[in-house]
């Protein structure tokens, strides 16, 4: 039955605990409406809140906004709150030179970690099935993968789960057809100008002609390479905290006589989980390049190598530095506006406005549906002034959602606020607290409760 297969995930993988609040990314297609019933089925069962997450691409036109009006209908069938944005992904994708799936990509992840920090989300599902993850692992086969490529999509990164990873897309559509429920079909899915398309539409079918059980096959070979990747994983773990002389923001540095020591697999990993500390991720980051680092190992001089996205890897005097370029140096932009509310007040040095309101009257299902450039606070907590000014060194706040503080970079960085942009979000501050990170993140200490009397709408506009 897909309930317990779907339940036995979550078990196994722990991907949901209790009082968890679950950001669910609704498209109205087959997958998403089956996972979002599913966690609604199980939801008291599992004591958790839901929160549905839709973002129009403006690709389809029409079709799009037919798929905005049935999530919504789903939304409020369900009795779940929702969020609905829309972007030109299209635009986006031509602005920064890159393929559609990618930039649709790239869009609609930032989109789910803005939404989930503005609620206070701690998990975001997605709805990637089985099917999903064969697709994935013949596209990076054919492509040129490593083990970690070859494992497919992870069953969790982050706040990022997928509880459907086990379940077949098959088993979804019997699930929502027993429901009564007709989702959206997306044309796209059909064209054969994407790569995932020809995978599911041209090359399984002629696997199949093999063997017609290729794609249970492909997934038990995922979840065995899984299994190997999981202990050499750890095992790099352990080997990266004992090589490692020291570390700081932007640079680490490793013994290099010790990572030589280490078994060949085990160093290449290593390394990569190094410069994925540094940068982030991995990603234009080839086999190659790791070959390169490894075969410089012995080298007695000193010697640099430059790796994409501004990353130098330097060997000198027994020891390996993975460092992030320095950039050129930046005017840091700050300033500080304090101001009597109610007020509206141009902010030039950020090309914004803010308008503070106070309301007598509100709801909380107005105050829960609000955009990420709005927030709503109790005006017994912040009393008559505010301050916008810019971020300052060793800010703190309480996170919505957070019982303890967080430090306003780490909210930057888990939230992959590039460093350039970090001076031009707002800092909203009242009684020497931040009360609102602007367009990001109210705090804890400031929200409307039942028992607040008079709120405090501010606007970035």
């Amino acid at each position: 039955m897909i309930k317990d297969k779907f339940l036995k995930t979550i078990e196994e993988y722990d991907l949901i605990k209790p009082k968890d609040t679950v950001l669910v990314a609704v498209s109205g297609g087959t997958d998403s409406t089956g996972l979002i019933n599913l966690l609604s089925e199980v939801k008291s069962k599992l004591k958790i809140n839901l929160h549905i997450a839709h973002l129009n691409h403006l690709i389809r036109k029409g079709d799009a906004e037919l798929d905005v009006r049935y999530v919504q209908n789903l939304a409020q069938n369900l009795d779940i709150p929702i969020t609905v944005e829309s972007f030109d992904v299209q635009a986006f994708a031509k602005e920064k030179k890159m393929g559609l799936e990618e930039a649709a990509r790239q869009v609609r992840y930032s989109f789910l970690r803005r939404v989930a920090s503005h609620i206070g989300a701690n998990k975001i599902a997605v709805g990637h099935t089985a099917d999903d993850n064969v697709e994935t692992f013949l596209m990076r086969l054919l492509r040129g993968a490593g083990l970690t490529g070859l494992c497919g999509i992870p069953v969790k990164r982050d706040k990022i789960i997928r509880p459907l990873i086990r379940v077949w897309r098959r088993e979804l559509e019997d699930y929502v057809g027993v429901l009564k429920l007709v989702p959206r079909r997306d044309h796209t899915n059909y064209e054969s100008r994407y790569s995932r398309n020809r995978v599911r539409l041209k090359l399984i079918p002629q696997l199949k002609l093999y063997n017609l059980n290729i794609k249970e096959i492909i997934l038990q070979t995922i979840l065995l390479l899984t299994d190997d990747r999981e202990y050499i994983e750890n095992q790099a773990e352990q080997a990266f905290a004992d090589i490692m002389i020291s570390r700081v923001e932007g640079e680490i540095c490793l013994e290099t006589e010790e990572l030589m020591e280490l078994p060949a697999t085990i160093q290449g990993h290593v390394i990569r989980k190094a410069i994925e500390s540094i940068k982030g991720n991995l990603k234009n980051l080839t086999f190659t390049h790791v070959h390169d680092i490894i075969a410089l190992l012995p080298k007695v001089e000193k010697w640099e190598l430059h790796l994409p996205e501004g990353i130098c890897v330097c060997g000198n005097k027994g020891e390996l530095t993975i460092m992030r370029e320095r950039p050129a140096e930046q005017t840091k932009i700050s300033y500080c506006h304090i101001l009597q509310v109610p007020c509206e007040k141009d902010v030039p040095e950020i090309g914004k406005k803010i308008k503070a309101t106070i309301l007598d009257k509100f709801t909380m299902d107005e105050i829960k549906s609000s955009d990420l450039q709005t927030a709503y606070v109790d005006y017994a907590i912040i009393g008559k002034n505010i301050i916008i000014r810019s971020r300052e060194d060793g800010d703190r706040f309480f996170p919505l959602g957070m019982k303890g503080s967080k430090k306003l970079q780490d909210l930057f960085i888990d939230s992959k606020v590039p460093f350039e942009l970090r001076d031009s979000i707002p800092i909203i501050e009242s009684r020497g607290k931040i009360i609102w990170v602007g367009g990001m993140r109210i705090s804890e200490k400031a929200k409307v409760t039942k028992n607040t009397k008079k709120v405090v709408k501010i606007e970035l506009l």
